[in-house]
């Protein structure tokens, strides 16, 4: 990690583009809440075992109720499993989101000539310097605008160069966690059963790690799928090494 005679590294440089955003705060936030996801997950396995045991060694009408009391948590484990899913992506996609959105802005408020940004590929079409800024679009050879922040982020990725300082899955990763977004924010916990098979075969076209997703399954078919521990893990990695990187861009660029 990079730094300089006044002690900044190139995280900070990163975190100074985005203003008044208070982006440690915000991960510290996220971490914090996903431990208590973590320690509630527990505690639920905790008392399913509990209650196995007891009805193990129960007879009669009270053993019944422990084994019905124990069907009831084992149910009501899979959709807390996908609340604490659906809150971790509803935490980490705006972050990620806001974090391009903030760091191209902050690029793109430099004052010139020290922004020596030389537009290339589409976007270096006739449009506006806002326009080339806003990671929410993205342009065709045409000169045609579309609205597609996973694209938009890697086109001006590209076009700004920062390529070689991101993460060498960086693409994969925005593209399984806004995926999911999108499914979670549209079909909620139980998506139909059309949608559950779109996403599997996403996640085998696009080469995600299996291990990205978890599942839930009845009759043998997919249920629920959940985000994963693994790639909420590897999404904070991510996010850090990105933070890195921009920084580092920065620096090399605009000393």
């Amino acid at each position: 990690m990079g730094g300089n005679t006044f002690g900044l590294t190139d995280r900070d440089y990163a975190v100074l583009l985005l203003g008044d955003a208070d982006l440690e705060a915000q991960l510290r936030a996220i971490r914090g809440q996903l431990h208590q996801h973590a320690q509630a997950d527990a505690a639920l396995q905790d008392d399913i075992k509990d209650l196995a045991e007891r009805a193990s060694k129960a007879s009669g009408e009270y053993g019944m109720h422990l084994e019905n009391s124990w069907v009831d948590e084992m149910h009501g484990s899979v959709f807390q499993d996908a609340a604490h899913s659906a809150s971790a992506i509803g935490m980490l996609a705006p972050l990620l989101e806001s974090l391009f959105v903030g760091i191209f802005g902050g690029i793109r408020d430099i004052e010139a000539p020290v922004r020596p940004v030389t537009p290339t590929g589409p976007r270096a079409g006739a449009i506006s310097d806002k326009k080339f800024w806003d990671p929410h679009y993205v342009f065709s050879a045409t000169g045609r605008k579309d609205k597609d922040v996973l694209r938009g982020i890697v086109q001006l990725v590209e076009a700004t160069g920062l390529a070689s300082q991101m993460p060498a899955d960086y693409v994969q990763m925005l593209g399984a966690i806004f995926g999911y977004r999108n499914k979670m924010l549209h079909h909620g916990f139980e998506w139909p059963a059309a949608e559950r098979a779109k996403f599997e075969a996403t996640i085998v076209r696009e080469g995600w790690p299996p291990n990205w997703f978890d599942r839930s399954t009845t009759n043998g078919e997919t249920w629920i799928i959940y985000m994963s521990d693994v790639l909420i893990r590897h999404t904070l990695t991510k996010i850090d090494e990105m933070l890195d990187g921009i920084g580092a861009f920065i620096q090399a660029r605009y000393p």
